[in-house]
């Protein structure tokens, strides 16, 4: 591949790192939610082809009246805005559903281990393709990353394989997700992108329920409540951030930066689901949250 065609490399400033790293932690602990809001829906009656179709039309045009009503607004240029709706039609629509029906099958904190194997992957996929230099902090940081998940997740017990396939499917279809997703934020606002895959992810959802019979949404007020929190704090502010976020600092940095959102999930489950802590899982919180800090406070990696 010649070198008009590779990624720009991400030099930043210490401003923009910092501005950076905020947005994808914000991203992070609003996705980290995300499984909790799910669960405490599922307990009143929502299923998961409703949820994600009320998810995304609801986000879709929430952010399209933010967006109009600030006047940015914008249409990408042809080439980028396929990519968007690809990424929404086919990417996010996909990731979303292996990660809500994941959960129906299988704990929070397996879905979870299961799903953040991809950090490895991202970073796998930016070296491969030249996008990102290897440096010894980012290995360190990422190992740290991959084993503490390990041991927040701790899985025991039975494991439902098909629960286990979806997310590792949810995980896949993420990293290809972010992957893609770099080579088009260069130029387009996090807002911008985030209404276009939302909007295409939304009309995925509404095509596929319409091929494989109707929904009913009359759910309670309560149900109604955490469907709405999905839409906006799990899904307009965290893909809005993370789209920043991967901007500013590049995908594999944001990638380890987001190991905050399954020890998000995991603490709050204990708490909202009695979901216990044993010392393995606080031991591997602690190693995640050591290795963010470290990822926030090391210098860029730079290609020679």
């Amino acid at each position: 591949m010649s070198g008009s065609n590779r990624e720009p490399v991400f030099e930043v400033s210490a401003k923009q790192q910092w501005r950076g790293n905020a947005f994808i932690l914000s991203s992070a602990i609003s996705f980290g939610l995300m499984p909790i809001f799910a669960r405490l829906a599922y307990q009143n009656q929502v299923d998961v082809r409703g949820l994600l179709l009320v998810r995304f039309i609801l986000a879709f045009l929430i952010m399209g009246g933010f967006l109009l009503a600030t006047g940015r607004l914008t249409t990408p240029g042809r080439n980028q805005l396929l990519i968007l709706l690809a990424l929404g039609g086919v990417g996010y629509y996909l990731q979303s559903t292996f990660y809500f029906n994941s959960l129906l099958y299988v704990p929070v904190s397996v879905v979870s281990l299961i799903l953040y194997t991809y950090p490895s992957f991202v970073t796998a996929g930016s070296l491969m393709l030249g996008w990102e230099k290897m440096s010894t902090s980012l290995a360190v940081c990422l190992s740290l990353a991959l084993v503490g998940l390990g041991l927040v997740a701790n899985p025991t017990g039975h494991i439902v394989l098909v629960g286990v396939l979806m997310a590792l499917g949810a995980s896949i279809t993420y990293t290809i997700y972010i992957l893609v997703s770099t080579r088009v934020l260069r130029n387009v606002s996090g807002e911008v992108a985030s209404f276009y895959v939302m909007g295409a992810a939304a009309l995925s959802f509404i095509l596929s329920n319409s091929l494989t019979g109707g929904i009913s949404v009359s759910w309670n007020l309560q149900a109604w409540i955490w469907v709405l929190l999905i839409s906006i704090v799990s899904t307009i502010v965290a893909i809005t951030t993370f789209f920043q976020g991967v901007r500013l600092i590049g995908p594999s940095r944001a990638s380890i930066l987001s190991s905050i959102e399954p020890a998000t999930a995991i603490i709050m489950a204990s708490v909202l689901f009695a979901e216990s802590l044993n010392t393995y899982q606080i031991a591997g919180g602690l190693l995640i949250i050591l290795a963010a800090l470290m990822t926030a406070f090391s210098k860029r990696t730079r290609r020679e």
